[in-house]
């Protein structure tokens, strides 16, 4: 496939999917405006984040098969700038459960552990790694409950995916998926999943392959009891 990234990892990732094969794109929203205050989960995007999301939509070799964003706002406008982009009209499925909240065992727990953390994503993941936290499901269910709704949808040969996620959602896969966490290689800022930067995916559920900056792994079975 042919993508064209400010990400050269991800063309390289899209260049590896095999012709005419079906791949899936998990990726976070473009540049969004800083939230007005603490918690404030529906900041929008900025002027140069959805030219930048409509760029990356032109960019895209494949045809656009199923489209699937978080409820927030920043989310669906990153999928309307890249579908305007590509020059095509898809519907977008809003996917809360699993690209919004696949981390949460308990909404209320969860969200009011985010609340006492300050927000700090990386602080989160970390005690998700080391033991838990009340509210949250582990790391491998999470990434199960992803996964699982990735390769439900959309599935046809010669098409890519969208999955618009968020940050802290692209990185509780990466962990389930590479086993990064913030105490390792997403210690650093620029290590954290960026806006509008993402994972390609290819294959089925039981026996896919997953390209992430630079490195292409495996997965047989993943998470399926």
């Amino acid at each position: 496939m042919r993508l064209r990234s400010i990400y050269s990892h991800m063309e390289k990732g899209a260049a590896a999917v095999p012709a005419g094969d079906n791949c899936k794109l998990v990726f976070r929203h473009s540049i969004r405006h800083d939230p007005v205050t603490d918690g404030d989960m529906d900041a929008m995007l900025t002027e140069e984040g959805y030219a930048m999301a409509q760029w990356f939509g032109s960019g895209i070799g494949y045809e656009i098969g199923h489209v699937a964003s978080s409820s927030r706002q920043r989310n669906i406008q990153t999928c309307q700038a890249i579908l305007s982009g590509k020059c095509v009209e898809r519907e977008i499925a809003i996917a809360r459960d699993e690209l919004e909240t696949p981390h949460a065992q308990d909404l209320e727990l969860s969200g009011a552990a985010f609340a006492e953390l300050n927000y700090d994503c990386r602080d989160i993941l970390h005690r998700l790694k080391n033991g838990g936290l009340q509210g949250f499901y582990p790391i491998g269910v999470a990434t199960r409950i992803m996964t699982d709704y990735i390769f439900a949808s959309g599935n046809a040969g010669g098409c890519v995916d969208l999955f618009c996620t968020h940050d802290f959602q692209m990185a509780i896969l990466l962990a389930g998926l590479f086993g990064y966490s913030p105490d390792d290689e997403m210690s650093q800022e620029e290590e954290w999943p960026l806006m509008l930067e993402g994972m390609i995916l290819w294959g089925e559920r039981s026996h896919f392959w997953c390209a992430w900056r630079g490195e292409v792994r495996e997965f047989i079975n993943h998470g399926i009891s």
